[in-house]
């Protein structure tokens, strides 16, 4: 499977058209006819229903393009940051565990671009894990993170930006969301949007884990990511446990505190003795 294809059948179902994806790429329609053949024997499935009238998506076609327009983004953002590595290279790398972590970050940016206007700020948001490595793998200047999800190491130091507890999240609406703090025991029967732990905090992972065993299977929905959590609830499917650091800051929810849950430390990681000359201008300004 190459990006050619993916891009070939996007545009096929996006203009629902052989002729005209031929002509937004600049090929000929067989040489298209043929990308979207090679991808679906790859694949096994066939993405589209063809006659000599119409084309439509069958239903593995529709599920496909979502995560095809996801990797086509993703590998042209990784091209274009290649790029600006080649055009910039004064650049400070910088990491983030989740989306939430721009709310302390923007500030920061903000008074570092004023200071240095031509250092390129690189900022990647690839989830716990790959941020980890990453950082681990010295590909990062500075990472936001909650502090246990780390190994210790005696060449990183961490600087603690703020107490984290494990909150309910719940809709702005919802009997609970006007608590000052809830128990475990009073989300028992509530149905529960719980996280994929690969893509949490440990101690949350941990948390979560332990309460579910507790907790109806049948009032216990599971979701990939904290965003689509986010949705989950404010849909009023369910409540979910998230930390407060990750929690939207929205009318839209309430984040009650939890009265058992293990309180947490996120800040920033670093390395002292960095070659990069931006991070302590940076760090300074934390």
């Amino acid at each position: 499977m190459s990006i050619d294809n993916l891009i070939c059948f996007l545009l096929v179902a996006e203009n629902l058209s052989f002729a005209r994806a031929s002509e937004s790429l600049h090929i000929s329609q067989p040489a298209v006819t043929k990308q979207i053949s090679s991808l679906e024997q790859e694949l096994g499935v066939s993405l589209f229903i063809r006659s000599t009238r119409h084309v439509e998506l069958t239903p593995a076609g529709m599920s496909f393009y979502k995560d095809a327009k996801v990797i086509v983004a993703k590998t042209q953002t990784a091209v274009s940051r290649l790029k600006n590595h080649n055009t910039n290279p004064a650049s400070l790398r910088i990491g983030l565990s989740n989306p939430s972590a721009l709310t302390y970050l923007t500030p920061l940016l903000k008074a570092f671009h004023e200071k240095h206007p031509d250092i390129y700020p690189n900022i990647i948001v690839p989830g716990y894990k790959i941020a980890m490595n990453l950082f681990l793998e010295n590909m990062l200047d500075v990472l936001f993170f909650h502090r246990e999800n780390l190994p210790k190491k005696k060449d990183i130091s961490f600087c603690e930006l703020e107490r984290d507890h494990l909150c309910c999240l719940a809709p702005a609406g919802h009997p609970l969301a006007a608590r000052k703090s809830l128990s475990s025991r009073e989300l028992e029967n509530i149905p529960l949007i719980a996280c994929n732990p690969l893509n949490a905090p440990q101690a949350m992972a941990a948390f979560q884990q332990q309460f579910l065993t507790s907790h109806p299977a049948n009032k216990v929905f599971y979701c990939e990511d904290l965003e689509t959590a986010h949705c989950m609830v404010a849909a009023g499917i369910g409540l979910s446990v998230l930390p407060d650091t990750l929690c939207i800051k929205s009318p839209d929810f309430a984040a009650v505190p939890l009265e058992e849950a293990p309180e947490l430390s996120f800040g920033i990681f670093y390395r002292p003795k960095s070659s990069n000359p931006a991070l302590g201008d940076f760090l300074r300004l934390i």
